[in-house]
Formats: C-alpha cells, structure tokens, sequence
C-alpha cells in the first residue's frame, strides 16, 4: 500500500511542477494594508474551521477587504454546516479528475479572478489544494512552510502542520500585518 501512495504522490508532484511552469502571473509583495482581494483555502471538515474562517472573512470585510473562500472537506456530501454564500466555494476530492485538475465549474470560476493575495491554511497533506495553489493567478501566495512547495509561495510561514487552524490564521494575520510596502507610510 505504501507503494502505491509513493507512486501517487511522486505522480502528484510531476502535474505540480508541470502547471507551475505553465503559471505565468504578475509577482508583487502585498501586506495587509495594501492587499484589497483575498483568496482564502482552508479545511472545512470541522464546523470550528468554518467558524474561524467564517469570523475572519468578516474581519477582513470590516476592514474593506474583498474575499473569496474554498472549503475543502472530505466526506462524500457538503457537510450541514457549510452555507454557499457568494463568497464561498467548497471542494472535496470529487471536484478533481485524476491528474489533479478541478472538474467542477465552480472552482476553475474562482481560479480565474484576481486575487492580490492568496492565503492557504491547509496542512500539507491537502494536496488538491496545493494544485490549485499553483493554478492561482494571485499575486502575492502565503502558506505553512514545508519543503516540497518551497516553489509554490511567495511568503512562508513556519507553522507545523499539527497546529491548529486558529493558531495558522492568528500567525498569518500577523506577519501579513507586519508586511507594509507602502513607503508613504514613513
């Protein structure tokens, strides 16, 4: 069985980079002042991640920040919790044909629009969401540190996949806070 995940994975790995390569996107470093749009992936397999992201997405709303959010959980059906609302989107590994690419309208929709920064709470292990990651058009990428996407993001954060998602968004928000590019500002 362990032979069959490595094979998959190294599979997995080689549509990555291919699409990575194919990404041509518009680079810039944004802090949280400065950044208008946000793209949020998390785990919505718990109702408490949806809650924190659910209270996050209104903060940043306060703060007239525009924000899309894709949820991925990984039970057959959209759990009860889960209200589609315009600024949110769901996958499950359903949402994705074999060589990772999302086959759900829904989501290759979100992908094209235009995000200043991309923020990506998911653990490692969420592969599909690595990918979609990549496909992303956004400017500025955020996620956990771990050495198989050091390619993947413009800015990681060192919070180890055992942590807990309120931890991640609480370190998130605070070095993206600490990111000003605005040098009037001084």
């Amino acid at each position: 069985m362990k032979i069959i995940k490595n094979i998959r994975d190294v599979i997995r790995h080689w549509f990555l980079k291919k699409a990575l390569k194919k990404l041509r996107r518009k680079r810039g470093t944004y802090g949280y002042k400065q950044a208008t749009t946000f793209l949020i992936f998390y785990d919505a397999s718990t109702e408490k991640n949806y809650d924190q992201i659910t209270g996050m997405v209104k903060d940043f709303q306060n703060d007239k920040k525009k924000v899309k959010t894709l949820g991925f959980y990984h039970s057959r059906h959209l759990p009860e919790y889960c209200y589609q609302q315009l600024n949110s989107e769901f996958c499950s590994r359903n949402s994705f044909a074999w060589d990772q690419k999302p086959i759900v309208q829904n989501i290759n929709d979100l992908l094209l629009g235009k995000y200043d920064v991309l923020i990506d709470l998911t653990p490692s292990d969420f592969f599909h969401m690595k990918y979609l990651t990549a496909l992303s058009d956004a400017s500025f990428k955020v996620g956990r540190y771990h050495e198989k996407y050091v390619d993947l993001y413009d800015f990681m954060i060192q919070i180890p996949d055992y942590t807990q998602q309120e931890e991640a968004i609480n370190h998130t928000i605070f070095y993206l806070k600490m990111l000003n590019n605005d040098s009037s500002d001084n």
